[in-house]
């Protein structure tokens, strides 16, 4: 951990696997871990039919990580986050656009 970089990240990539019926089944794996500085940039909330739901927006800033990808995802503390966006500014900054979606159904 350095300085503002005090979110401990791993970066995680879809394998296909086959199951005992020989059927596809996707597990994830760990690729490799980082630490980074989180800041939510938005957040929403809403309801449709049954349901409520929300989303955030955060971005990560971590040091230049090549391994970071839009097919793959982040887990933060057991908490999954889609990668929606990254750039990697001049080899030595890797920014990250990620979001979780969450759904619950209304009782």
């Amino acid at each position: 951990m350095i300085g503002t970089m005090d979110t401990y990240i791993e970066i995680e990539e879809s394998i296909e696997t086959k199951n005992a019926l020989n059927e596809p089944e996707i597990t994830w794996q760990l690729v490799t871990p980082a630490w980074a500085s989180k800041r939510l940039k938005s957040s929403s909330e809403g309801a449709a039919d049954d349901q409520l739901n929300s989303k955030g927006i955060y971005e990560l800033k971590l040091h230049y990580e090549p391994e970071i990808k839009d097919d793959r995802r982040i887990n933060i503390d057991g908490e999954y986050f889609n990668i929606i966006g990254h750039d990697h500014q001049f080899r030595k900054w890797t920014i990250v656009t990620i979001e979780r979606t969450s759904y619950e159904r209304r009782c």
